[in-house]
C-alpha cells in the first residue's frame, strides 16, 4: 500500500483576541465553498447541470463517489473526504497561531486549489475579528519532522510543497509499546451508536484502522496490509495510564455537536504495528468531523 499526502500550514501573526479561536473554527467549514470558488468557472448551481462536471476538481474532491470495485464498497462504504484541517497554537499567550491542512492521496493533484482555498478561508475568518492591517499570513509546507518550508508566491506550488508517504511512515517508525496521546481538539468517537463520553483505546484504534484503510482504498494505491482482527483483539489489552482525557464543551463553541474528548493520556501495552499506524492516523485526525478539524491529536513514543 501507499498513500501520499501533503501537509501545508497558514500561520497568522497577530495580537489575537480571544474571539479568534471561535472565528477560525467556524471558518474551517468554509473550505468547501472556498475550494469551489477557486475552481468553478461559472459558479453555476446546481452542479449537475454544469457540462464539465465529470472532470471538475470540486466534484472529484467533494463528491465522495463510491468505488467501482464492489469489494471496496463492501469494506469501506462511503469514502471520507480526502483532507483534514486542524488549528494549533491558540492559547491566548502567543502572538501567532496556525491553521493546517493535510491533502490526501489523489487530492494532492489539486494542491494549488487547496492552497488558495486555505488562504482565503483563513483571511475571511481572521477579518471577522481583526482588520487586515493588524495581521500577517505566511504559508508553509511541512516535512516528516514538521519542519516548515515557506511557500513563496513566486514559486511553482507543485514544486515547492513536500510530498509525504504513508508507507514511509509505517516502515520507518520504530515501535514503542507505550505512547502519549494528546487530543488537541474535541474527539467525537461513536460507541454503541452514540458519542463516547469516556476514552477507550480499543475504540480509538479501530476507528483509526477504518479511517486509514478507507483513505488508502479510495485515494491511495492498494489496501492497508494489516491484520485488523489481531490488532482489534490486542487493543483490548492496552492499558490507559495517567488518564487526563475528559468529555468537554470547547470554550469557543456552545454547540453540542462540537463537544468531545480532550486532554492527554499514556497508553501502555501496544503491539506492533500499532504505533506506526497511529502515527500515520495522527496526520488525518480522528472520529466524526475529522476532515473539518475535530479529533486533531498528536502521538509520541514514551
Amino acid at each position: 500500500m501507499d498513500l501520499d499526502f501533503v501537509r501545508i500550514e497558514c500561520e497568522i501573526v497577530a495580537d489575537a483576541p480571544a474571539q479568534l479561536t471561535a472565528a477560525l473554527y467556524n471558518a474551517l467549514r468554509n473550505l468547501e465553498a472556498q475550494f469551489k470558488a477557486s475552481c468553478c468557472p461559472t459558479a453555476q448551481e446546481p452542479c449537475i447541470f454544469c457540462s464539465p462536471h465529470d472532470e471538475c476538481p470540486y466534484r472529484i474532491v467533494f463528491g465522495q463517489q463510491l468505488s467501482s470495485d464492489p469489494e471496496i464498497v463492501r469494506l469501506h462504504q462511503k469514502p471520507a473526504l480526502p483532507f483534514s484541517l486542524y488549528i494549533s497554537g491558540i492559547d491566548g499567550k502567543v502572538s501567532s497561531c496556525t491553521v493546517g491542512l493535510v491533502i490526501i492521496g489523489t487530492a494532492v493533484n489539486y494542491i494549488d486549489l487547496f492552497h488558495t482555498a486555505l488562504i482565503r478561508l483563513v483571511e475571511a475568518g481572521v477579518c471577522t475579528v481583526l482588520p487586515p492591517a493588524l495581521f500577517t499570513l505566511y504559508s508553509y509546507s511541512l516535512d516528516y519532522q514538521s519542519v516548515r518550508h515557506e511557500i513563496r508566491p513566486a514559486a511553482l506550488l507543485t514544486e515547492s510543497v513536500i510530498l509525504l508517504s504513508g508507507q514511509h511512515i509505517i516502515q520507518n517508525s520504530v515501535h514503542s509499546d507505550t505512547v502519549r496521546l494528546s487530543l488537541r481538539s474535541p474527539l467525537r468517537l461513536l460507541s454503541n451508536g452514540s458519542i463516547a463520553h469516556r476514552f477507550d483505546f480499543a475504540t480509538f484504534l479501530r476507528s483509526q484502522l477504518r479511517r486509514c484503510s478507507s483513505l488508502c482504498a479510495y485515494y491511495g494505491v492498494g489496501e492497508l496490509d494489516l491484520d485488523f482482527v489481531r490488532l482489534s483483539e490486542a487493543a483490548q489489552n492496552v492499558a490507559v495510564l495517567e488518564d487526563g482525557i475528559h468529555y468537554t464543551q470547547p470554550s469557543w463553541s456552545r454547540q453540542q455537536n462540537r463537544a468531545g474528548l480532550t486532554g492527554s493520556a499514556e497508553c501502555a501495552g501496544l503491539v506492533e504495528p500499532m504505533f506506526p499506524l497511529l502515527l500515520l492516523g495522527s496526520y488525518f485526525n480522528a472520529g466524526k468531523g475529522a476532515s473539518f478539524g475535530s479529533g486533531y491529536h498528536q502521538i509520541e513514543a514514551v
